[in-house]
């Protein structure tokens, strides 16, 4: 567990370059599905952080989770935007 909570934000960039690679070839639900995994990956260091750590250890898991939380709803808003654009050009409005 000391591995994810220390590499957290490393994860959290790993998925984001899984998202960007699976936008950049077309597999729309596995980008929903990364940036939405993104959100339960911030969530679960935040419910983590709470439930089982104590001190200013706890706060900077907490920042940090948080911080993931909103890149991932981020995330996934560019990603709704970019799939309705796509759906947008293949019904040629």
């Amino acid at each position: 567990m000391s591995f994810i909570l220390n590499n957290c934000m490393a994860i959290s960039i790993v998925f984001t370059v899984i998202l960007f690679v699976s936008i950049a070839f077309n597999k729309r639900i596995a980008s929903l599905a990364s940036s939405f995994l993104i959100v339960l990956f911030g969530l679960f260091l935040l419910l983590y952080s709470f439930a089982k750590i104590s001190g200013l250890d706890a706060l900077d898991i907490q920042i940090k989770g948080i911080i993931i939380i909103g890149e991932g709803l981020l995330l996934l808003v560019i990603t709704s935007v970019f799939i309705s654009i796509q759906e947008a050009k293949k019904k040629g409005l």
